[in-house]
């Protein structure tokens, strides 16, 4: 089985910023890795090269041996992602934006149906499913944030900064819900 992750020498500038220097990196399937570090440390930039969003200024990044920079969107098909600060439309639901996300991969019927309502329950927001998103608190826009990068059952979650916004028990139940899915493979995501 191919390496989930492989980072080879990725380096970014933002004009004259170096935001990653030469980084290097290989993530195993079943892995749960941390990228820690102070702020402007690359973290961010990180994720955003390998969620196909900014592009490196050099060096190479894969998922799956499919590289990130030539095939994005081969190899974006297998991974969920959450970035720092998740744009969402405020005006709908968690019902509506999933179900739109759910037919964009294909999905439709009961599979959709049943798919939307499972990630809603993980998150611990069944009960405001049909509440428009733009009433939520930050922690509960990120929950449904989270929702939204498990939604297709990807083999790779990509997660900055997870618990941004949530309260204590929020932020325990989080890491509860990635150590489940680390352990347990991503067929088991726990209620959290």
């Amino acid at each position: 089985m191919p390496d989930a992750i492989m980072i080879v020498n990725l380096t970014k500038f933002y004009g004259w910023i170096r935001a990653l220097n030469k980084l290097s990196l290989t993530v195993r399937h079943g892995d749960c890795v941390g990228l820690l570090g102070p702020n402007g440390a690359g973290k961010t930039t990180t994720i955003k090269i390998l969620a196909g969003l900014i592009r490196p200024t050099s060096g190479e990044a894969y998922i799956e041996e499919v590289s990130v920079v030539d095939d994005p969107e081969h190899a974006l098909e297998r991974i969920g992602v959450l970035v720092e600060t998740p744009g969402l439309y405020e005006e709908v639901s968690p019902r509506r934006l999933l179900r739109f996300l759910g037919r964009l991969r294909g999905l439709s019927g009961g599979e959709l149906e049943a798919r939307i309502e499972y990630v809603v329950d993980a998150v611990r927001m069944s009960e405001w499913i049909d509440v428009p998103i733009g009433r939520f608190s930050r922690g509960m826009k990120q929950r449904i944030a989270i929702a939204q990068a498990l939604f297709h059952d990807p083999d790779i979650l990509l997660l900055d900064e997870p618990s941004l916004g949530l309260d204590p028990r929020g932020i325990v139940e989080v890491r509860e819900l990635i150590r489940g899915a680390s352990e347990g493979g991503k067929d088991h995501i726990p209620r959290i």
